[in-house]
């Protein structure tokens, strides 16, 4: 392992995150944008659940099954280098979701969405497709925030969702209390400036999202894609789960393929 893979994965353990730049991406990153503008214009593709949508812009999910420059994004091989180095597996893509503007999320865990046993096999790639305007609602991590235990709805008091009424509930509850704790904590927001190119990676359990957008004209183009890894028991819901009793709901997981 050479000298610069040690310092990131120091950064990793330290921070939650990294940010390295893709080399040779440009031709792939417009045909990508191609592929997904192609997409809109159809109307033929699939969004997130309504639950997760807190804007009219649409996130387009799984548009690896429909442009094959989004799935070579999705193995790009310095993610996978990285990816493979850290968790001493391989990282098996699952999910990529692009975005045309700024989700206007609140701050989140992807590990509150997609659990694993053994814990925190789970890793994202975010992928700037254009220069990052700060008004457009840029993402905002919380460095530190992987190193907190796993949550658990019910440790907020609530029941695990038996409904989509439920996750919704629970899910808008989770979203203040995150508010609140960092707000207690101490820790420090910040929004790494992204131009085309530049991919953040984060660990399952970095608190993320893009609250504060100044100007939701202004696209914010990108791709993320979730990776889980081999030697991996069980893929869990949360919403549907309750760890405390370790009792998992599991879910039925697509991986990508080349």
């Amino acid at each position: 392992m050479n000298s610069r893979m040690q310092k990131l994965i120091r950064q990793f353990d330290d921070d939650g995150y990294i940010v390295i730049k893709l080399d040779n991406a440009k031709a792939l990153i417009d045909e990508v944008n191609s592929d997904v503008e192609r997409l809109i214009q159809s109307g033929e593709y699939k969004t997130n659940s309504k639950i997760y949508s807190y804007n009219s812009s649409p996130r387009i999910v799984e548009s690896w099954k429909y442009s094959e420059a989004a799935k070579k994004l999705a193995f790009n091989q310095q993610i996978i280098e990285f990816l493979s180095e850290y968790f001493r597996a391989v990282p098996l893509p699952f999910s990529t979701i692009n975005f045309l503007r700024s989700t206007e999320q609140p701050l989140h865990s992807d590990y509150i969405h997609f659990g694993t046993i053994p814990h925190f096999r789970l890793a994202a790639a975010w992928i700037a497709l254009e220069d990052i305007d700060p008004s457009s609602g840029p993402l905002q991590i919380v460095p530190g925030s992987h190193k907190k235990p796993a949550m658990c709805f019910s440790d907020l008091g609530l029941k695990s969702a038996v409904s989509l009424g439920d996750v919704k509930r629970n899910y808008t509850m989770y979203e203040e209390f995150v508010r609140e704790d960092v707000e207690k904590s101490g820790l420090l927001v910040e929004s790494p400036q992204l131009y085309c190119g530049d991919v953040i990676i984060w660990s399952a359990n970095l608190l993320h999202g893009s609250p504060n957008c100044l100007d939701n004209r202004l696209s914010r183009r990108s791709q993320v894609t979730h990776y889980h890894f081999s030697e991996t028991e069980v893929f869990y819901n949360p919403s549907f789960s309750n760890i405390r009793n370790q009792h998992y709901v599991k879910r039925n997981v697509e991986f990508i393929s080349i």
